[in-house]
């Protein structure tokens, strides 16, 4: 087992949180492909955050690449986060450091199926079959989850987002550098507060993912 000093795994969580996104992990693993000793620099304490590896954008030589590229980025902040300046940037980043409507509407209804005895919410949940199945589906999947959930649910969902608009918003110069490390900051320090473990933590955004669709 490989121990690493805690700066290394602040900086860690800081960038790994936002692979767990609507975003994804897809252009935060080429960069470490890219990078060949990524994970020896790691080992050796010299983990240093390049632009690359703090905004989350494979840099490339290649104009229709970088225009690709670019796309999938907007398609992600302005697509799905509703951002199209600087000033959307800080609300929504606002709204999922506070907890975003998907968090609020996931959470009061698992707070009512927990609040039911256990034979009580089968009974309750494929009652909904038949005439509410975006109901039945969402809280079928609270309750297949709710066990491995730690109390704050998927907040991660929330944090996630956040890191990945963070990294995103500097990218595309809505944000300096500076304001890119105090907000991953501030989101990795969340997420280790909420959750005991990275695996924790992608479990829940993972179902924040899932219980997402048709919400947004």
């Amino acid at each position: 087992m490989i121990f690493l000093p805690d700066n290394i795994l602040k900086t860690l969580w800081k960038i790994s949180i936002g692979t767990c996104s609507v975003f994804g992990p897809d252009m935060d693993f080429e960069i470490i492909n890219k990078h060949k000793s990524f994970w020896k620099k790691v080992q050796k304490n010299k983990m240093g955050l390049t632009k690359e590896l703090l905004f989350g954008v494979v840099s490339t030589d290649s104009n229709i690449v970088s225009m690709v590229r670019k796309t999938s980025v907007l398609r992600f902040v302005k697509g799905f986060c509703n951002v199209f300046n600087k000033e959307d940037l800080e609300l929504r980043l606002d709204e999922y450091l506070r907890g975003s409507n998907v968090s609020e509407f996931f959470n009061k209804r698992r707070s009512f199926l927990i609040s039911l005895p256990p034979e009580e919410r089968i009974k309750y949940i494929n009652s909904l079959k038949e005439k509410d199945i975006r109901e039945y589906t969402k809280f079928s999947l609270i309750n297949q989850y709710d066990k491995s959930l730690p109390k704050s649910g998927i907040y991660a969902f929330d944090l996630s987002n956040y890191t990945s608009l963070s990294r995103l918003g500097g990218f595309l110069d809505y944000i300096d550098e500076n304001k890119v490390h105090k907000y991953l900051e501030k989101s990795a320090l969340l997420a280790q507060k909420n959750y005991s473990s990275f695996r924790e933590f992608a479990i829940s955004s993972t179902v924040g993912i899932l219980f997402s669709e048709d919400i947004i």
